[in-house]
């Protein structure tokens, strides 16, 4: 079974069905949850390498035993296993073998931590006789794209092959980048699209305040933050620059859809079958079929997930602009983004603060951040600034949505207080030892 099937065969009728589609779980405040998604670098010290998925001290054999032994069902193309399903969490892995967590639906921040470490003890206890350890940081910090392992799923050689005829550093973004981003509930259509705009808004600068991707091909650079950054903005500018009208308070669901429609496809599936038609626009393959195949709904619920937007909706709202980093970091993600979207206060003081920024100022913004981080001028004052009034309102309205996880991102308010960011840290602590730079992001 594929790790990224969507099986609703309904043909397609019109967009009013697809905008009905991502409205169709919908929930009160009272049933709002938290998903938390991360990837992760693997690394073997003793050899100074990444781990191949089949190597029996690699990938698949960290697959097998999580299957075998805690409880996990595996999920296969061919003999190999490319995604593990337990309750509601999730294992993948992606293009370069970043090991992917996408964790359960949680109504809790503070079980959202308490799944983050028991599956990276789990991890651990797995790779202890393989000499693999995992770290977590926005880019890989040594080696290219051309290095990176490949992992053994059919998609991902469709990718690899479309994309760069789209991006310089398309590959890049596949095989060395890792993230951290968490997933988020709305009431109705006006709910969606207020919480799209402020997430759209604030991932500028959460990409500074979690920049953690300054250290590439072995070397540390002073001119860049987030390198995973600025390889987004050389991947496919079909699939991550979106409307101007999605910046503005007047967008409609309709709007987002009808810009998914446009953006070209990379492949669709019929049962084990994947069928490449990369670079026909979801909207001709609705009209016109493809190879005999004609549109469902399950197959636009597959397009929305290769779109590539900083804040990206699906039947849920997805944040995307952090590199990977600590723990710590990976719950304080999470936790800023529920403070700032799950309390109505502080939902409106977030869009009345940065609904100044029109289209044109975010885009310069959004080039900008990768090199400059917390120092990059926003209409005349520096991010750091911009951020700490940002972490502010949503420290104050997770007090309100759940008081006992308002601390969770302390650290994240005194450390951007101090104009630093993880890249920061890592740079300046680098003595050229490649296994320190792993040693000292390791988490699991």
């Amino acid at each position: 079974m594929s790790s990224m099937t969507f099986d609703d065969a309904t043909p397609i009728e019109g967009i009013e069905q697809l905008v009905q589609y991502m409205l169709a779980q919908v929930k009160g405040p009272d049933r709002w949850v938290v998903g938390t998604e991360h990837e992760k670098f693997g690394w073997w010290p003793e050899r100074g390498a990444y781990p191949t998925y089949e190597d029996p001290q690699g990938i698949g054999t960290v697959l097998e035993r999580l299957a075998a032994d805690h409880g996990w069902a595996a999920q296969r193309e061919g003999d190999a296993i490319v995604a593990l399903v337990r309750g509601g969490a999730r294992i993948t892995l992606e293009p370069g073998g970043q090991f992917e967590l996408s964790g359960a639906p949680l109504r809790s921040l503070l079980e959202t931590r308490a799944e983050l470490h028991a599956h990276l003890d789990e991890l651990r206890t797995v790779c202890a006789d393989l000499g693999l350890t995992w770290s977590g940081l926005g880019y890989a910090p040594v080696g290219t794209p051309a290095d990176m392992p490949r992992m053994p799923k059919a998609r991902y050689a469709i990718m690899r092959a479309y994309l760069p005829t789209r991006g310089a550093l398309a590959l890049d973004m596949m095989h060395s980048t890792s993230t951290v981003q968490a997933n988020y509930d709305f009431a109705d259509e006006a709910d969606a699209m207020r919480k799209l705009r402020a997430s759209l808004l604030v991932q500028p600068l959460m990409t500074a305040v979690f920049a953690n991707s300054a250290i590439v091909a072995g070397a540390p650079r002073s001119d860049v933050q987030s390198y995973r950054s600025r390889v987004w903005l050389d991947t496919d500018r079909d699939r991550s620059e979106f409307p101007p009208v999605l910046l503005g308070p007047d967008a409609r669901l309709a709007d987002y859809v009808a810009w998914v429609l446009d953006v070209p496809m990379f492949f669709f599936t019929r049962g084990e079958q994947v069928f490449n038609c990369a670079g026909l626009p979801f909207r001709q393959f609705m009209a016109e079929g493809f190879e005999g195949q004609t549109a469902t709904v399950g197959d636009f619920a597959l397009h929305l997930s290769t779109i590539f937007p900083e804040a990206r909706l699906k039947q849920y709202l997805e944040v995307r602009g952090a590199d990977m980093g600590s723990a710590e970091d990976v719950v304080a993600l999470p936790a800023i983004h529920a403070g700032l979207l799950y309390d109505t206060q502080a939902l409106e003081e977030t869009l009345a603060l940065l609904g100044v920024v029109d289209a044109d100022t975010w885009w310069a913004l959004r080039r900008a951040v990768p090199f400059e981080g917390l120092k990059t001028d926003l209409l005349g004052r520096p991010v750091q600034a911009w951020a700490l009034d940002v972490l502010r309102i949503a420290r104050a309205g997770l007090a309100r949505w759940e008081p006992a996880a308002a601390h969770l991102f302390d650290h994240i308010i005194e450390r951007v207080g101090a104009g630093r960011a993880p890249a920061d840290e890592l740079r300046d602590a680098f003595d050229g030892d490649i296994n320190a730079v792993f040693a000292r992001t390791r988490i699991a």
